[in-house]
C-alpha cells in the first residue's frame, strides 16, 4: 500500500504516505498537506499555498526548505490518479504501529483532525510535528503533538507563555540559547526517525533550535530577510 487519505474536504487533502527516502527524516511514514485541486507548483505560483500554509511566513517568503517539485508534487500527482487508499481506521492503526510518523511533511498539520493526529499519536511509535497557526486558540489542543514553529524572541516568549514546545529556525551564524538544543541531525545526524524529539508536549525537554537549511537561494534569503520574519 503506498498511502492513504486521513481527511479531505472541497479544498484540501491529508494523505499519509507509507514509506520515505528523506535522508535528514529517515524512513517515517510522512504525511501531506496538499490542494486538492491545484498542483503544489501552481499553488506556489499563485499564492494559492495560504489554504494548506494558511498566513506561514515561510510560504509567503519563499524561504521554506520544501522543493514542492519534488516530494509535494510526486504525492498530489499520485492522489490525481487514485493510487492513494481511503481512510481505514484498523489498517492505519497497523500501518503505523511500528514506523514513526511525521506530520506535516508540507502542509499545516492542523488541517488534520484533531482525532485523527490523537488516534496516530497513540498508534505509532513515535512522531514528529511542526505548527505556525500555535498563537490561534483554535488549535491550541495540538500543542500536545505539535511543536511551535518560530524565528523570533518575542514569539519564543509567546509560544511558551501559550503551553507550547517550541522549534526555532535562525539564520546560519545563529546559537542555540540556553533552554534550546541544536537540532541532534546537526550535531549528530540523528535521523527525525531515531529523535524524536519534536513532539510537542509529549515530550518535556528543552526546545529544539537549528540554523536555516534548504537549497542556497532560501537559505541566504532567509539569511537577509530574518528580521522582518
Amino acid at each position: 500500500m503506498k498511502g492513504m487519505i486521513l481527511n479531505e474536504n472541497s479544498d484540501t487533502v491529508s494523505i499519509i504516505v507509507f514509506a520515505s527516502s528523506n535522508k535528514k527524516t529517515g524512513d517515517m511514514n510522512q504525511i501531506y498537506i496538499l490542494n486538492k485541486d491545484i498542483s503544489p507548483l501552481e499553488a506556489v505560483k499563485t499564492g494559492l499555498n495560504s489554504k494548506i500554509c494558511f498566513d506561514c511566513k515561510h510560504a509567503k517568503n519563499n524561504t521554506c526548505y520544501v522543493n514542492v517539485g519534488q516530494a509535494p508534487t510526486q504525492v498530489y500527482n499520485a492522489y490525481k490518479k487514485g493510487l492513494y487508499s481511503p481512510l481505514d481506521i484498523d489498517i492505519l492503526k497497523h500501518m503505523v504501529k511500528y514506523k514513526p510518523v511525521r506530520f506535516g511533511a508540507y502542509g499545516e498539520p492542523v488541517l488534520i483532525p484533531l482525532e485523527i493526529v490523537k488516534l496516530i499519536a497513540e498508534n505509532t511509535k513515535g512522531f514528529t510535528g511542526y505548527t505556525h497557526q500555535w498563537q490561534n486558540l483554535e488549535y491550541n489542543a495540538y500543542k500536545q503533538y505539535f511543536m511551535a514553529s518560530v524565528e523570533t524572541a518575542q514569539e519564543m516568549l509567546l509560544a511558551v507563555k501559550l503551553g507550547f514546545r517550541y522549534y526555532r529556525t535562525g539564520t546560519s551564524n545563529e546559537k542555540p540559547k540556553n533552554n534550546e538544543i541544536l537540532c541532534p541531525n546537526t550535531t549528530n545526524g540523528i535521523t527525525c526517525r531515531d529523535c524524536r524529539l519534536c513532539n510537542g508536549n509529549t515530550y518535556k525537554g528543552k526546545n529544539i533550535f537549528i540554523n536555516v537549511h534548504g537549497t542556497k537561494g532560501k537559505i541566504n534569503k532567509f539569511n537577509t530577510t530574518a528580521l522582518n520574519l
